[in-house]
């Protein structure tokens, strides 16, 4: 079983499409009561390998992801859909060409003894095999996926460096993605290429009270039917407000593909807070409207809320520092014009 040690953090300049998969990964593991040297057991991979790919110091290969979804009963679909973004984020950065860039694995072994990135002790055993196989059904031989099917079964795109402002992602278009019950499937996958427009901050506000907040007219939470050609769910919502290609990307293309992670206090009307991490239970996306106080202690945000619909609400900051919810700025968000 897994020891209660607290994980260390995961590196501070890992891509956010890679921290949106890791911190499912490892939350996964530790649910499960996997440590290390049962990873190393039962995928026949190395723990200082499994130590290195979850704590971000190299990159993990696919199948790392697709032998601990088996294993510790997690969605393999959403799972390697997330890898798919992450590995095509870090060949584009890399090279400009999603297919060229090698998967890194050559960082030294956790010398004995010493707490890994995961927090588990004790010497390393590494096998023979780095890459690990599947627990119970062996994974066949991957083949190069043509580029024009990655894009398609992938969750977003990657930012273009330059001052090109923003480049659309790639949308799951699948309410079973963001459904709270059964598997989720790709299978309604496809490439948005229409133009994200500039908004400015109070367009978004007010397109965030036309579906009603806090109100009988509200828009009632429902991510299996849609309202004004968006999801009904959060995600939805916030695409919606934000003006982006309906129905919208789910909470992980939102994060990844179409914002930048900003320091909480540059918050301002329009903005986001998002967490992507967890089951479609934890997942979540708020509208920032303004802070209740110059302490910063609260603010107002717009969400389209489980269980009740869209709503007008006051959120602790506490939040944003929970490791988990990340404040973002909308790469098609523009300040209002003065004067």
């Amino acid at each position: 079983m897994s020891r209660s040690r607290t994980p260390a953090p995961l590196p501070d300049d890992l891509p956010d499409a890679m921290r949106v998969l890791l911190t499912e990964l490892r939350d996964l593991r530790r649910a499960s009561g996997h440590d290390l040297r049962s990873l190393e057991r039962r995928t026949h991979a190395s723990r200082s390998s499994w130590s290195r790919w979850l704590g971000g110091e190299t990159f993990l290969p696919r199948t790392a992801v697709t032998a601990l979804a088996q294993l510790c009963g997690g969605d393999r679909h959403r799972l390697e859909a997330l890898w798919d973004v992450a590995d095509q984020a870090r060949t584009a950065a890399a090279s400009g060409t999603p297919d060229t860039a090698p998967a890194p694995d050559g960082a030294p072994d956790a010398p004995d003894g010493e707490p890994d990135a995961l927090g588990a002790t004790g010497p390393a055993e590494p096998t023979a095999e780095e890459t690990p196989s599947a627990p119970e059904v062996p994974e066949p031989r991957r083949r190069r996926v043509p580029q024009a099917v990655l894009i398609a079964a992938a969750v977003g795109c990657v930012l273009v460096s330059g001052g090109a402002g923003v480049l659309l992602g790639t949308t799951l278009r699948t309410n079973a993605q963001e459904t709270p019950d059964g598997p989720t499937h790709a299978s309604a996958a496809r490439a948005t290429h229409a133009a994200v427009r500039t908004i400015y901050r109070h367009e978004v506000v007010e397109r965030a009270k036309s579906w009603h907040p806090h109100a009988p007219g509200r828009v009632p939470y429902d991510q299996a039917s849609s309202y004004q050609g968006y999801r009904a769910d959060g995600s939805g919502y916030a695409s919606m407000a934000l003006a982006l290609p309906a129905p919208g990307p789910n909470s992980a293309a939102l994060l990844t593909s179409y914002c930048d992670r900003v320091p909480p206090a540059r918050l301002g009307p329009g903005d986001l807070v998002v967490n992507a991490t967890g089951g479609p239970e934890t997942r979540e996306v708020m509208i920032f409207e303004r802070w209740t106080n110059p302490a910063r202690t609260a603010y107002w945000a717009y969400q389209q809320r489980r269980g009740y619909g869209t709503d007008h609400l006051e959120r602790g900051a506490a939040l944003i520092r929970d490791g988990r919810h990340v404040a973002c700025h909308p790469r098609n968000l523009r300040d209002d014009p003065v004067g």
